[in-house]
């Protein structure tokens, strides 16, 4: 019977300490996890981000994983989003819009094909040529699937997300069309 008292008393000596101190190190981290939100939501890293140490590391994991894409106006560096819209006209007047803007999933798989293809069309944004070989592709693409059609819109667009001071100020979302082709055949 003592041997049974005194191993509960050892036990509960071991695990009573390793409890509080798992206790201090989760309220630590969710301090220090908290404490970065607020730093970053109010601008308290900015000269890091932009030129500064940490512009190169956030690019490259932003490129990998759309972690650190802006995201509305409490973002550092707020800009904007690409969205392409594609018109798909048909024998017989019928005309099926593709846009990533409302139920368009761009025949992606999962979220991190969707993640990635989010990505491609930022950096489609930067280079005309790349503009012209991805709406040919999507183009043939689009006539594939739908065998009756005869001509393809492809329209790129750009959203602009006002910064935290304009929009305080009332400026809105803009929506700017950079891009415009259309491919027919004869």
């Amino acid at each position: 019977m003592c041997d049974r008292n005194v191993h509960i008393l050892l036990c509960f000596y071991w695990v009573f300490p390793t409890i509080m101190i798992m206790k201090k190190l989760v309220y630590t981290l969710a301090f220090i996890h908290l404490t970065l939100i607020g730093v970053v939501i109010f601008h308290g890293i900015d000269s890091w981000v932009h030129g500064g140490i940490l512009e190169k590391p956030l690019s490259f994991l932003s490129s990998l994983n759309y972690s650190v894409w802006q995201y509305g106006f409490f973002s550092p560096d707020v800009g904007k989003s690409t969205e392409v819209e594609i018109n798909v006209f048909e024998d017989g007047g019928n005309v099926v819009n593709y846009s990533t803007l409302r139920d368009f999933d761009f025949f992606t798989a999962n979220g991190e094909s969707a993640n990635r293809f989010y990505g491609f069309k930022v950096h489609t944004a930067a280079d005309s040529v790349f503009q012209d070989l991805c709406a040919r592709s999507a183009a043939v693409r689009l006539m594939n699937i739908h065998q009756q059609s005869w001509r393809i819109n492809y329209i790129m667009r750009s959203i602009r997300y006002p910064a935290m001071k304009d929009y305080v100020k009332g400026d809105t979302v803009s929506v700017i069309e950079f891009y415009n082709t259309e491919f027919e055949l004869n």
